[in-house]
């Protein structure tokens, strides 16, 4: 049993080394900017690829007419994955009417996402580019202009920016919003330690002169997806610290949770899968040491079950799990304006470990399924 305690010992050392690495990140990252005193003449490509998307769509593109930046300054490419409802249609419909500058491509048969993505950049004007999805359907207004005043002032080659889940009463989105705290803080964390290893391409923003620079998507280009995370491990190779994370609540967009435990765990294995394709140490280490911390209160069950003498040791090491994980969520939760769902925090602990573990042991062996097609 010894061992077992030196193992478990070691998790817990590195996993709140881990997080406190985390909320030192987030305590360097900005909060406010100063107002670029200049007109801003930036210009802004917005890249959405879009597939069975015609219950949120219209949601979505209301979202982006509603941006107070000049729409002279802006422009949406919108690409239908070969969508078989009625996707293409309502988009069409609703962008006609519009004042956006728009272009909207229909692919004849699926090509995923980031070869839609890839396609959408080749086309696009601006010297940023913004990735979204089609089932974000809340942004601020004035996303655009903080998004802009950011480039211009401190030009980053890569944004990083947060998102949320939309609010309802079912317990299932409650795990996802959650889930999504946790997500956000590690993301935020590392990032303003300037060890970036996540970002959501739902809310992502970047110089297309250095999604050039290094040959775009060309590296992974023969998986279907990771469009997001992988483009950022190409851009660390030209300068980590060029890649920002800022801390405002302007830059929230929101997006539809999954409605079943099904398509929830196809959404997360399709996450999963990507990092045994990842170079980076730290998102390898990140997922290892998380997936350990998780296993502790399943030991500690397993512990009083044998009446074992370690039982004090990891009931110490569980607290210690959770006091980490509550300085985290909560730092996170107060920017995301939700506070209310750190008291979910002993619940979701108790039932983590079990979707991570089965998350993290599927993502090995099966090929996810999104939207009715089997992801590479």
């Amino acid at each position: 049993m010894l061992i077992e305690l030196y193992i478990f010992s070691f998790v817990i050392v590195a996993y709140g080394t881990f997080t406190t690495l985390a909320l030192v990140g987030i305590g360097k990252l900005k909060r406010h900017i100063p107002i670029y005193k200049e007109k801003s003449s930036l210009f802004i490509s917005i890249i959405i690829s879009a597939r069975n998307e015609e219950k949120s769509i219209e949601r979505c593109l209301d979202q982006i007419c509603k941006q107070t930046y000049s729409q002279n300054l802006f422009e949406l490419i919108l690409i239908d994955d070969a969508s078989e409802d009625r996707t293409f249609e309502i988009a069409k419909n609703h962008l006609e009417q519009s004042q956006l500058h728009y272009q909207l491509i229909k692919q004849p048969e699926h090509r995923g996402k980031k070869y839609n993505i890839a396609q959408g950049i080749s086309l696009a004007k601006g010297s940023v580019i913004i990735t979204s999805d089609a089932d974000v359907v809340f942004s601020f207004s004035t996303r655009l202009t903080v998004i802009a005043n950011y480039f211009n002032l401190y030009s980053p080659n890569m944004l990083v920016m947060p998102v949320d889940f939309e609010s309802d009463k079912k317990l299932i989105s409650a795990f996802q919003i959650v889930e999504n705290i946790a997500l956000t803080a590690v993301t935020a964390g590392y990032t303003g330690i300037q060890k970036p290893f996540m970002c959501n391409g739902a809310n992502l923003a970047f110089k297309k002169n250095a999604y050039m620079q290094v040959n775009g998507y060309d590296s992974h280009a023969h998986m279907s997806s990771g469009e997001d995370v992988f483009l950022m491990e190409d851009m660390k190779k030209i300068n980590p610290s060029a890649i920002h994370y800022f801390f405002s609540r302007e830059l929230i967009v929101k997006t539809i949770p999954q409605a079943n435990i099904t398509s929830l765990f196809s959404q997360r294995l399709r996450w999963a899968s990507k990092t045994k394709y990842n170079s980076s140490t730290l998102n390898r280490f990140s997922a290892l040491i998380v997936l350990l911390s998780n296993l502790l209160l399943f030991a500690l069950f397993v512990a009083i079950l044998k009446k074992s003498f370690i039982i004090p040791y990891l009931s110490i090491f569980v607290v210690a799990k959770f006091v980490f994980d509550f300085l985290l969520l909560f730092l996170a939760s107060d920017f995301l304006g939700r506070i209310k769902y750190i008291w979910w925090l002993p619940l979701f602990e108790c039932i983590y470990w079990i979707y991570a573990f089965s998350i993290g042991a599927a993502s090995f062996f099966i090929n996810p399924t999104w939207k009715g097609k089997k992801i590479n």
